[in-house]
């Protein structure tokens, strides 16, 4: 297969693909899209034919995806996010008013965090008719901040790339959930010699913090639940499976029945921020939206650094 007809990419045909991946079929995404089947057929082969390589095996009437398939099909995603924000934007600046809001944040910032900012917004002047909100990790959210899919991220630190500002920090700690068990009082960690620990296990966040911290008060954890989710740790620890040492932003933002939740004896460093795309933003919204953003974080029991604006 040879792209050398060099065509550009078209909308459409990344619509088509995507509905395709969706829905599993070319009838499912037909239906979706409310056009004939050969139609859709005809676009994902001319969509293969402008890219140059197989999106999907055909086996008769059954298809399924390429391995480049399922890894263009992230990067059609967030081109047609982008190209639905730059639509939204030229709307906003026809009308003179903002009409759409994308966020994306890290699992903890989306359930913990951004909720509360986006009540202060409506509270204040009001959200725009459309507001969207991405949830992934880290690592995936600095890709589409830099896309131009989304005006906005927020995510726990680190993270840094030349081409995404910062514009403020919150410093807090994590914080332990307690078992039944346990009396209501600041955590030692040496109690980990006698609990289970619950944590993240990405060994380059916060449980490298944790591992740290632990090597230096010598404590060997007597056994371990390791999980990608401060919400199952949570969990976890209201029903007695040991002491969870989770972020303060899913602890206090996320309402769960029966979390006791208290400090750290000796604190272990947890930071998050506000990020978007050098050079964008929505200037009719960003003030609101950093005010909202530093006084959820600060009723999380956060402190708040100004850094770019």
């Amino acid at each position: 297969m040879s792209n050398g007809n060099n065509e550009t990419l078209g909308i459409r045909e990344l619509e088509v693909f995507v509905s395709v991946m969706a829905t599993g079929s070319m009838t499912g995404a037909a239906r979706q899209l409310g056009i004939g089947q050969p139609a859709v057929t005809r676009m994902v082969r001319d969509l293969e034919a402008t890219i140059g390589f197989e999106l999907f095996r055909r086996n008769g009437p059954r298809i399924s995806p390429t391995s480049k398939g399922v890894q263009f099909f992230e990067d059609a995603r967030q081109l047609l996010a982008s190209f639905e924000q730059v639509t939204q934007r030229a709307t906003s600046l026809r009308e003179g008013r903002i009409q759409s809001l994308a966020l994306v944040a890290n699992p903890a910032m989306a359930a913990g965090l951004v909720p509360g900012m986006l009540a202060a917004l409506e509270r204040h002047s009001g959200l725009p008719p459309k507001v969207s909100l991405q949830t992934m990790d880290a690592e995936h959210l600095a890709q589409v901040l830099l896309s131009g899919a989304v005006d906005y991220g927020a995510c726990a630190m680190p993270l840094s790339h030349s081409d995404l500002d910062c514009l403020c920090v919150a410093r807090a700690g994590l914080v332990a959930v307690l078992p039944p068990d346990l009396p209501t009082e600041p955590l030692d960690v040496t109690l980990f010699r006698q609990y289970r620990l619950l944590s993240l296990g990405n060994s380059y966040r916060i449980r490298h913090a944790i591992n740290a911290h632990l090597a230096k008060h010598g404590v060997e954890p007597v056994a371990e639940l390791v999980t990608n989710s401060s919400l199952n740790a949570i969990r976890a620890a209201t029903e007695g499976l040991g002491i969870a040492l989770v972020d303060c932003v899913s602890a206090r933002g996320i309402a769960v029945a029966g979390a006791r939740i208290v400090p750290l004896v000796e604190q272990i460093p947890y930071e998050w921020g506000l990020f978007r795309r050098t050079g964008t933003g929505l200037p009719e919204l960003e003030d609101t939206l950093l005010e909202s953003f530093c006084n959820v974080s600060r009723e999380l029991g956060a402190e708040i650094t100004f850094l770019s604006k």
